[in-house]
């Protein structure tokens, strides 16, 4: 099938069950910069992007987007 229009493809090829698989993202601190994770449960998370001024960061493999990592949630008492 051949399409000649000026309508980007995402929007001719558009699937409504998209929009409730919106993700959220949440932006974690790291020693050196910030690592932006995708909530996958309470306790697991997935990477999506590492943002950090240390170029050696981006060589860990712990840290490549794509890897899960276990989260530990602390509360503040006030």
């Amino acid at each position: 099938m051949v399409l000649y229009t000026p309508i980007p493809l995402e929007e001719i090829f558009y699937d409504s069950s998209e929009e409730k698989k919106t993700a959220a993202y949440i932006q974690l601190p790291y020693s050196r910069g910030t690592i932006e994770v995708e909530l996958l449960s309470v306790s697991t998370a997935k990477i999506v992007r590492l943002i950090s001024s240390d170029l050696s960061d981006y060589l860990h493999p712990q840290l490549q987007p794509g890897n899960t990592i276990k989260l530990k949630w602390e509360l503040e008492q006030l």
